[in-house]
């Protein structure tokens, strides 16, 4: 019976403990085992199911490692196949080896061998089987291993994290095992990040288990993208963003020596260069430590920037692109602002030219009716550079070059109208308000993009230039809305007009006299039923020129120029990495300049710095503002209507000419205007009572974003300018409550 046992232990089927196909604890050792005692039965029972969990065990991980979808699940259940379980084997032999030489240890008087010394021999396995057990249905849920169905598979990030946690169960053997297993499946994670870090490709094998993987789409040929739930907790979001960027790079090296004049010397040197990469990393001990990895991550980022990378994206072009973004996007160039803004006012009145009594009648449903064409937008942009073109200045014409190839003027896609918050290759990302500001340039949605191109897409992506398309938006609409109004102002008649006579003969007699009277009478009236709308119109003046003022030329300008002496400031040889582990200051101290991912690192956080001060975070101020603008864009279109049915009314009246207009249509006119007047001033309390909030809720630590240094390449944001300075300069406090007196 002893020697059924151990085979029985072995993963042979045995008649002692039934059929391995029972599910495990289903024993019969019953029936043809009468005679044995009630505790022999219990220890053959014990016996029985360690024999039938090796059995199920090991035909679990046979299916695992052939066929499981991670290659570090499949290590570790090829260890635990030959490694662990081979030395269950080993006690198995060494058990029926001290019993066929009568080792007094188990064997005992009268060559007797209890039963109770072999179940104590196995019963370290007991604990260690089951953990294994437990460890093989984590990886592939047993009811799973027949089905083709991979979804419930665990991935190898989670089967890395679920063995470092069992280090700490506080079994010592349970412990061991783990730290082995541990070992076994960072190892086959190293070497999927070796061929990343490397070579920039992408692991041969387990590619979809990978925290990296490559996106194709029509607007971007290739898209690198990380999935943080494939990522093990180990390793920090500052340093997954060193490897990304250090496969990135590797690839832009690739690619840019393959093209037609590329550098020649540039694969050599890279192929060195991954040779001296890969001695970091075969360094590392296992299991691998945090700060450790970090550490050989940043010195592989440091050595891959300061030798190939400098040379193929040198500081000269990153800064001519930040000097694009800053010069258009973020409207320094106020001509540009302004041309564009009257080449679109010049298509949209063309336009409304051929829309007759629609416009008349219903304005606003009439502007919303129409639609841009591509080409039409194509058009707008493109006499746009030519009136800029034509500017006398003196200043060097290399930014305005490099932005008219590139700056396109586009109706945005469906799927990246606002930025989004997915996929983002850094966690300091805000989460801009969905209020769209697109539309009031043309009837339709448009934002101004620009194409990134290899190698200046490791400092920009496409979030980035969404983020920046945003802030075009918001600024050009608060522009927009103040010049319209500012027109209004133009119209010199519609403010001060005092009807002279007509010549000296008439206006001596009795009918020229009344008719001057009339005349002059009903001037008075206009003034004093425009009064308001006049006062309305230039409170919303104030407001949006001293926003504009304080967004542009405080915001802005000294977050902006903030970065930029932080990035020709040349890093100091004891500074550390972003990634919060120190440098030798033997890379460190070489430097001449930051290295691309470090740029890239603060640019985004200078980026979600900037949305936030610019209140762009804010969704309840957005829409109060959104709503405002809108709104003004009718109060002006219905004033321009008013005023030009005026002056069709007078013009006949003066001539004695009939006229299709009557003075119910001029009524029924100043009071759509006096109902689009309200609906401003309304706004206008809106928006200060919003920024009054704001004021409140910004305080202490909320009153600017706090990204942290660890995660901004250094990088510490531009602290100033907060709601207070903005309130401070509208001085709305005086808003009386009648309703329309806004001093």
């Amino acid at each position: 019976m002893l020697h059924e046992v151990l085979l029985a232990l072995s993963g042979h089927p045995s008649p002692l403990f039934g059929q391995h196909g029972d599910s495990p604890g289903a024993h019969d050792a019953d029936g043809d085992l009468d005679i044995l005692s009630p505790s022999e039965k219990g220890l053959l029972n014990s016996l029985g199911q360690l024999s039938e969990l090796h059995t199920r065990l090991r035909t679990h991980l046979n299916g695992i490692a052939a066929s499981h979808r991670s290659i570090i699940s499949r290590a570790v259940a090829t260890s635990i196949r030959q490694t662990h379980l081979a030395r269950f084997q080993r006690k198995i032999i060494d058990v029926e080896r001290r019993i066929l030489t009568k080792d007094p240890s188990i064997v005992g008087a009268y060559n007797i061998v209890p039963l109770s010394t072999i179940v104590s021999d196995f019963g370290e396995w007991q604990r260690r089987m089951q953990w294994y057990w437990d460890a093989a249905c984590f990886m592939r849920p047993y009811h799973e291993s027949k089905s083709k169905d991979k979804q419930q598979e665990c991935t190898g990030a989670a089967l890395i994290d679920r063995l470092r946690a069992d280090t700490q169960t506080g079994y010592p053997d349970i412990e061991t095992v783990a730290s082995e297993l541990s070992k076994v499946a960072e190892a086959a994670w190293l070497r999927q990040l070796a061929s990343w870090v490397l070579h920039g490709i992408l692991p041969t094998h387990g590619a979809d288990d990978f925290f990296i993987r490559l996106e194709r789409s029509e607007e971007e040929p290739e898209k690198v993208v990380r999935n943080t739930v494939l990522l093990p907790s180990f390793v920090s979001k500052a340093t997954a963003s060193s490897m990304m960027f250090i496969g990135q790079s590797l690839r832009q090296l690739e690619y840019h020596s393959q093209q037609p004049g590329g550098r020649g010397t540039m694969t050599a040197e890279t192929h060195a260069l991954s040779r001296e990469h890969s001695k970091h990393l075969a360094r590392l001990d296992l299991p691998l430590d945090q700060v450790h990895l970090a550490r050989a991550v940043s010195a592989i980022r440091q050595s891959l920037s300061q030798g190939v990378l400098q040379s193929l994206l040198p500081l000269s072009e990153i800064n001519l692109l930040l000097s694009c973004m800053r010069r258009y996007f973020l409207v320094e160039d106020g001509d540009f602002a302004l041309t564009l803004i009257a080449e679109a006012e010049k298509r949209g009145l063309a336009k409304q030219q051929g829309m007759g009594k629609l416009l008349q009648d219903h304005p606003a449903k009439a502007l919303q009716s129409l639609s841009v064409k591509d080409s039409e937008l194509a058009q707008c942009m493109a006499q746009t550079w030519k009136s800029l073109a034509t500017r006398d200045d003196d200043e060097d014409d290399t930014v305005f070059a490099f932005t008219r190839r590139r700056i396109v003027l586009a109706a945005p896609g469906l799927n990246n109208s606002r930025p989004s918050t997915s996929n983002s290759v850094s966690s300091n990302s805000v989460k801009v308000s969905t209020v769209d500001f697109s539309d009031l340039l043309f009837p339709t949605s448009t934002c101004l993009t620009i194409a990134i191109e290899s190698p200046l897409n490791l400092i920009f992506n496409t979030r980035d230039v969404e983020m920046y398309s945003s802030i075009n938006a918001y600024l050009i609409a608060i522009r927009r809305a103040h010049l319209r109004l500012s027109d209004l102002w133009r119209r010199t008649s519609a403010r001060r007009d005092h009807p002279a006579p007509l010549n000296p003969r008439y206006s001596s007699t009795q009918s020229g006299r009344a008719q001057l009277a009339k005349t002059r009478s009903r001037h008075r009236e206009r003034m004093a039923a425009t009064r308001r709308t006049w006062a309305t119109s230039s409170a919303a003046i104030f407001l949006l020129s001293e926003t504009a003022a304080f967004l542009e030329g405080e915001i802005i300008r000294c977050s902006w120029d903030h970065f930029i002496a932080w990035i020709r400031k040349p890093p100091p040889i004891e500074e550390s990495d972003y990634s919060g582990v120190e440098v030798d200051a033997e890379t460190s101290g070489t430097a001449a300049q930051r290295d691309p991912e470090t740029i890239a690192a603060g640019h985004r956080a200078l980026l979600s710095a900037l949305v936030y001060a610019l209140l762009l975070t804010d969704t309840p101020y957005t829409r109060e503002l959104r709503t405002l603008l809108g709104n003004i864009d009718q109060l002006v279109l219905l004033f321009v209507r008013l005023l030009d049915l005026q002056q069709t009314l007078d013009q006949d009246d003066d001539a004695g000419l009939d006229t299709t207009h009557t003075a119910a249509d001029e009524r029924k006119a100043a009071l759509d205007l006096d109902r689009a007047r309200k609906k401003v001033d309304s706004d206008l309390k809106s928006v200060v009572n919003r920024l009054r909030q704001l004021d409140q809720e910004r305080i202490g630590a909320a009153r600017y974003l706090d990204l942290g240094s660890m995660e901004t390449g250094g990088f510490e944001p531009w602290k100033g300018g907060g709601v207070d300075r903005l309130l401070m300069k509208l001085e709305f406090g005086r808003v009386r409550d009648d309703g329309y007196d806004i001093v």
